[in-house]
């Protein structure tokens, strides 16, 4: 960089680096927004369904549920917030004065050059009895 004789600076050498740069960053920030896109409403629903079942669980707790109850419970939670759950994906256990509940299940999320597998678990528990 040289200077004029008013002082203003002269630039002779500008290789387009800002510009390059700047395309560099629009798709790093491109590609951040397809995966959030894509990865971001199974991870909604997720954490949707682990508020609801924690709920059931809390619920079930209280009112001496059976595990069948229970399983049903999480169930029509799970189709209320579009979550491919089986019922072998529920594992109820009472264990003394306890009910735990845990659920394991996995969404295949495609993303265009390749198809990922998230695997989620959801654990939660209650006291049995009445408050």
């Amino acid at each position: 960089m040289r200077f004029t004789k008013h002082t203003i600076p002269v630039v002779k050498s500008c290789d387009g680096k800002g510009a390059l740069g700047c395309l560099a960053t629009l798709v790093l920030l491109s590609a951040a927004a397809f995966v959030g896109v894509k990865a971001g409403p199974p991870y909604f629903a997720y954490k949707s369904l682990e508020a609801d079942v924690n709920t059931e669980v809390s619920r079930a707790g209280a009112h001496f549920f059976s595990d069948q109850t229970i399983v049903e419970n999480i169930l029509d939670v799970a189709k209320k917030n579009a979550v491919p759950l089986k019922k072998e994906n529920i594992k109820v256990d009472r264990l003394g004065g306890h009910v735990q509940v845990i659920i394991d299940y996995s969404v295949l999320v495609d993303f265009i050059l390749t198809k990922r597998t998230i695997n989620f678990e959801i654990k939660a528990s209650s006291f049995l009895g009445a408050l």
